[in-house]
């Protein structure tokens, strides 16, 4: 009869990793899964809602931002930015204008009904944030942060020397 033997199937790096990985999955879907809910509560999706966060808080709200702009501020880089456009614009949420430095190009900004739809979705989501972490210490969230970033995007840059 073989003996069992002690000796792992894989290096405890792999499992430990593949771990990591379906963690940051799991929770992902479920966190996102909860945020359509709340967005749905408010007749628009998750996507609609993260244009609108980026249309609102623009440096310049009133003039609205370019389409590409809207595009670079959406999480989800498989979305068509122009359909989500079209469904924002027909739900009154969103505008289109011409953009009075390149007649060629487009702009959008959120409408008032935008405006307030994004304000009023706003603090359930901060809510749910709340309590998705309240489990861990503010360091512990600070610590996640800062992990999942340099996963994401490799080790910060140095600290400024620059004062405050």
């Amino acid at each position: 009869m073989p003996s069992r033997s002690r000796t792992r199937r894989e290096p405890r790096a792999a499992t430990i990793g593949r771990a990591v990985h379906v963690n940051v999955l799991l929770l992902a879907n479920r966190s996102l899964d909860r945020l359509e809910e709340i967005c749905k509560a408010h007749g628009v999706t998750h996507a609609q809602y993260v244009a609108l966060w980026t249309l609102c808080l623009a440096d310049d709200p009133a003039a609205g931002i370019p389409v590409s702009a809207v595009a670079d501020g959406l999480l989800n880089r498989a979305s068509d930015t122009t359909r989500l456009i079209d469904r924002l614009e027909r739900a009154g949420l969103a505008e289109r204008l011409r953009n009075p430095k390149d007649r060629r190009g487009v702009l959008v900004r959120a409408t008032e009904a935008g405006r307030q739809r994004f304000a009023a979705v706003t603090p359930e989501l901060q809510a749910f944030h709340a309590t998705q972490w309240s489990h861990l210490s503010p360091d512990e969230v600070d610590d996640l942060n800062r992990l999942l970033a340099t996963a994401l995007w490799g080790p910060a840059p140095p600290p400024s020397t620059d004062p405050p």
